[in-house]
């Protein structure tokens, strides 16, 4: 944060919002699959841990990981839960297919199974209310939401709740898919609101999360793609390990994901594709963009995504078409 811009609050205090998956605003938010992807047998951990290239947690707990090519690409970010008799990786709805076909592949006489958890559904609560809307409406009721940190998870038979990995209170909740509609409506009933599109679109960006073609391709490495806390670098072998640690080891990653803030404006700002130019020269293009929620009735910056010259510094300013953007680092 430059001196001369105010603090910058993601959300409006005092609220909670909760957000079903398969609906537009999930689809907006780049998150909520309906189904996801469930490993179990006797070899779950030891494979994953061998093809993917974040750390297990022990059970019950959550982490970031992703799929690679063999030389480093991307196949499929993910947020892995591990239960006590499978692990749930939970990843774009158009990453899924090529997530759980890219698993298949690497098995080979391990004890494992891979199948798409189609039975169940995830709803995300978020905001500042968002522990206390859970601890009233679902069947976490009374447990120690409030105490989980990122990746912190509670798993009881009905499923589990998993604290997200965004820098404001933001929960997943799994369920069979009969319940998370009922408690969808709890949490409407305990004062909730439901999330509409723009509303999870901006808090996407808020968070610094990149999304599958705008940000996100087959061809983009993690280190600059906004995807660093989804590789662990020192890492025993995974599936494009070689790659990942030959870039970071080479001591600068030449291009990186960041955050660009833009005064409020009533006609947003610039769209995906508009030029980035940082002293005189174009560096990179928009490639998300959000306005503040007008329903927010603040005066919050407009947001998007670039992926920029590792050398242009945080705090620099930028102009992207008629605008000027600060440049920020993801939280």
């Amino acid at each position: 944060m430059t001196g001369s811009e105010p603090p910058f609050a993601p959300l409006p205090a005092g609220r909670a919002w909760f957000v079903r998956a398969g609906s537009e605003a999930a689809a907006r938010a780049g998150c909520g699959s309906a189904s996801g992807v469930v490993v179990t047998g006797a070899d779950r951990t030891a494979f994953l841990s061998r093809i993917m290239s974040g750390d297990l947690p022990k059970p019950p707990g959550a982490a970031r990981t992703a799929l690679l090519g063999p030389k480093g690409n991307l196949v499929a970010a993910a947020a892995a839960t591990v239960l006590g008799d499978r692990v749930y990786l939970e990843a774009e709805p158009a990453r899924i297919a090529a997530l759980r076909d890219g698993l298949d592949r690497y098995r080979i006489t391990d004890a494992v199974e891979i199948a798409d958890d189609e039975a169940g559904e995830s709803v995300c609560v978020f905001g500042e209310r968002a522990a206390e809307v859970l601890n009233v409406s679902t069947p976490f009721r009374g447990l120690a939401v409030a105490d989980l940190v990122p990746g912190g998870t509670i798993g009881t038979e009905a499923g589990f709740v998993r604290r997200d990995f965004r820098p404001w209170p933001s929960f997943t909740v799994r369920l069979p898919a009969s319940a998370a509609e009922a408690a969808a409506r709890g949490f409407a009933e305990s004062g909730a609101s439901e999330a509409s599109p723009e509303e999870t679109a901006y808090l996407r960006l808020a968070a610094g999360e990149p999304a599958w073609g705008a940000e996100l391709s087959e061809t983009s490495l993690p280190l600059a793609a906004g995807l660093a806390a989804h590789v662990r670098l020192g890492k025993g072998c995974y599936i494009g390990q070689e790659y990942v640690a030959r870039q970071a080891h080479r001591g600068r990653v030449p291009r990186l994901l960041r955050q660009l803030r833009f005064s409020a404006s009533p006609a947003g700002p610039p769209p995906p594709g508009t030029p980035v130019r940082f002293e005189d020269a174009t560096v990179a293009e928009i490639t998300s963009c959000a306005p503040r929620p007008p329903e927010w009735k603040d005066d919050g910056p407009a947001l998007a995504l670039a992926i920029l010259p590792a050398e242009i510094p945080p705090g620099a300013s930028v102009r992207c078409a008629d605008a000027d953007a600060t440049v920020h680092p993801l939280p």
